[in-house]
């Protein structure tokens, strides 16, 4: 757990890992065919196990141990993650599922989750430590960017932008205590879209609204993981130019009524 902090895991995505680790390595591990065994016999969870044993390996290569027989008896990542997933929801889609959230602190969570496109552990992360003095004022007020700053491997998140409505939202409900798990449960049960298509539904809405492919991937947190200081301010110039783009569209489906 030392090493697992010491990396800035995330609280619930080392829950994950360690859950599942619990749950199916039951048995110690002595050589590859037991990797072999323990995953033959599992059908849902392969992702997260695979990542809490990558993990384990990383952790007792850093301690000085070779592992490089037990890594080559994991599954290929590849075949551990889920399918591509090619599907854009509609318009129609987004509104009917605004529609269906009852729970004040969701409403809000879903929000931020479509203004900013932001990955669901970031937007709960967001929200939660939200505080108004944390956020800029873009374009005179017409939308905000908040500096959140979670970089997690490959996954760079520099700022979540908000539009004017979801801002006030946010300091008018302050103090929630939200989990990526609830929250993605309560979404599943209700009917709601999930939070990945919202994702995807404001990148591809961004690109079709005019804004350039790599502006879109930096408000979404999709970045390199090294990128230059001068890159980086380039790309927030342009991220405040843009994203006004966005907001306007935002404010106008708000009003849209169910269908």
């Amino acid at each position: 757990m030392e090493y697992l902090d010491s990396k800035r895991y995330n609280s619930e995505y080392k829950e994950d890992m360690i859950g599942y680790l619990d749950r199916y390595v039951t048995k110690p591990i002595r050589e590859p065919a037991d990797i072999i065994k323990i995953f033959a016999r599992i059908e849902k969870g392969r992702k997260h196990l695979w990542l809490g044993l990558r993990a384990v390996f990383n952790y007792l290569e850093a301690l000085g141990y070779y592992v490089d027989h037990l890594r080559k008896a994991m599954p290929r990542s590849s075949s551990v993650q889920n399918s591509i997933d090619l599907r854009i929801p509609s318009e129609t889609e987004i509104v009917n599922s605004i529609y269906k959230i009852e729970s004040e602190k969701y409403h809000i969570l879903y929000r931020v989750l479509i203004d900013s496109g932001l990955r669901l552990v970031e937007a709960v992360d967001l929200t939660n430590g939200f505080n108004p003095q944390d956020a800029q004022p873009v374009n005179g007020s017409a939308f905000y960017r908040i500096a959140i700053e979670q970089f997690r491997g490959s996954k760079q998140a520099y700022y979540g932008y908000l539009t004017e409505k979801t801002f006030q939202e946010l300091v008018r409900l302050q103090g929630r205590d939200l989990k990526r798990r609830n929250a993605s449960h309560y979404y599943d049960k209700i009917g709601c879209l999930s939070p990945k298509y919202l994702r995807k539904f404001a990148f591809d809405k961004m690109i079709e609204l005019g804004v350039p492919e790599s502006v879109a991937d930096f408000i979404e947190g999709r970045v390199a993981t090294r990128i230059g200081a001068k890159h980086y301010m380039s790309l927030v110039r342009q991220a405040d130019m843009f994203y006004g783009k966005y907001a306007e569209y935002i404010a106008s489906i708000r009003g849209m009524k169910r269908s």
